[in-house]
């Protein structure tokens, strides 16, 4: 059951997040044609679905970030 829940919690940050960077994108490209408050709701949109994203995906954000950190400095030091 656990096994089952952690599924469903890293499906659901991750489609948060790559739903939050889609917006992003989106309230640039709308904010360039001089719509800028539609803009702005968007890319408020995209914050409201970044957060949570981050919230649910916690650990798994760390340890990927301190990867990708560790592999860089491995990269430099080389």
């Amino acid at each position: 059951m656990i096994s089952t829940l952690t599924k469903l919690r890293k499906i659901t940050g991750w489609a948060l997040i790559i739903i939050s960077i889609i917006l992003t994108f989106i309230s640039v490209f709308v904010a360039t044609t001089g719509e800028l408050l539609k803009g702005g709701g968007i890319y408020l949109a995209s914050q409201v679905t970044w957060y949570p994203g981050v919230a649910l995906l916690g650990p798994e954000i760390i340890q990927k970030s301190k990867d990708m950190w560790n592999n860089f400095i491995k990269r430099f030091k080389s």
